[in-house]
């Protein structure tokens, strides 16, 4: 689907009709330019004949029923995936991709592994939310939520990030309010600070993953550049800028971060920052880096008695290679 081609074929057209047709991509999730019975025929053909709307993916289901992963093939052959998590209460989010792979290379992280290939176009993170859009359709329900949470980071494609929130809260288009939409970071100093400066009320989530500068290199290369200090400083910058509150992600690893004193020392950093620590158990095939019961409790109560704010991560798609940092390429479409 070329999004862009689309706008260029428009241009002519009045902006009622231009409406029409943004209300049938984003809102009424047609497949078929044929569906679109209130333009003109001789414009649908055009439109039939220049602008595929297919799209061009695979779907794999949990067998808890909540979680799918969707498997994107791209223009140029490159697949992509998404995942869509659907809450008991009603509500359905969406974590997009925003990168093909990711150059960062967390140890954590599948992803990682995979090396980087390529930034994705605004319309190619576009086109993960109307998949599931079209989906959630045929099954009366609607995306509420969206996180930027899939392959990549995100603001070192910043651009084409921001332009696709600027869609997804565009009331003639998807019309998601900016406090539903999520963004993770593992730590890029300065566009947190940009991002700040946007004027946005979205939310933020930075992957810190350490209580030190020490701990946090061993797991996250990119700490090598963007220290530890300088990480709490651009987020203060953003909580100061935007008065919303920053969830900070924390992936617990056996023997490397879980430990008594690493709850201690983050909780001394952080103690009166607006934020509250999202805690995320290892979930990947090395079992190995898997925490006991025991430390991820233990790490809970020490948070408790500093008086910090925390939450624990659901295990959502395990099982289809679709929770937190497991999502890689596949062919298999």
């Amino acid at each position: 689907m070329n999004l862009q081609k689309l706008e260029e074929l428009l241009k002519k057209e009045p902006g009622f009709r231009i409406k029409q047709i943004e209300r049938a991509i984003y809102k009424d999730f047609y497949e078929n330019w044929k569906d679109l019975t209130n333009i003109p025929i001789k414009l649908r053909d055009i439109l039939n004949n220049e602008i595929d709307l297919s799209i061009n993916g695979r779907i794999f289901q949990s067998d808890d029923l909540h979680s799918l992963k969707a498997l994107i093939k791209l223009d140029d052959g490159i697949t992509i995936e998404t995942v869509l998590l659907m809450h008991r209460e009603g509500r359905n989010t969406i974590c997009v991709s925003s990168q093909a792979g990711c150059a960062l290379g967390c140890t954590f992280c599948k992803t990682g592994d995979l090396g980087f290939k390529r930034n994705l176009k605004a319309e190619e993170i576009i086109i993960q939310v109307l998949f599931f859009s079209r989906y959630l359709k045929s099954h009366n329900s609607k995306i509420t939520n969206v996180v930027f949470m899939g392959m990549g980071e995100p603001l070192l494609n910043y651009d084409n990030f921001l332009s696709t929130v600027k869609v997804l809260n565009d009331e003639d288009k998807f019309n998601i309010g900016q406090r539903k939409i999520s963004v993770s970071t593992s730590g890029i100093t300065e566009k947190i600070r940009m991002l700040a400066d946007e004027n946005l009320q979205i939310n933020l989530a930075v992957s810190v993953n350490a209580s030190n500068d020490e701990i946090r290199k061993k797991i996250m290369p990119i700490a090598d550049k963007y220290k530890f200090n300088e990480l709490l400083s651009a987020v203060k910058y953003y909580i100061e800028k935007t008065n919303r509150r920053v969830m900070l992600e924390y992936v617990l690893l056996k023997g490397i971060n879980d430990l008594p004193e690493n709850a201690e020392e983050l909780s001394k950093k952080i103690k009166g920052l607006l934020c509250f620590v999202n805690l995320i158990p290892f979930n990947g095939e090395d079992q190995d880096k898997r925490p006991l019961t025991k430390n991820i409790n233990e790490f809970k109560k020490i948070l408790l008695i500093n008086r910090i704010s925390f939450t624990q991560r659901h295990k959502f798609g395990a099982d289809i290679a679709a929770a937190c940092g497991q999502l890689v390429f596949s062919k298999d479409i």
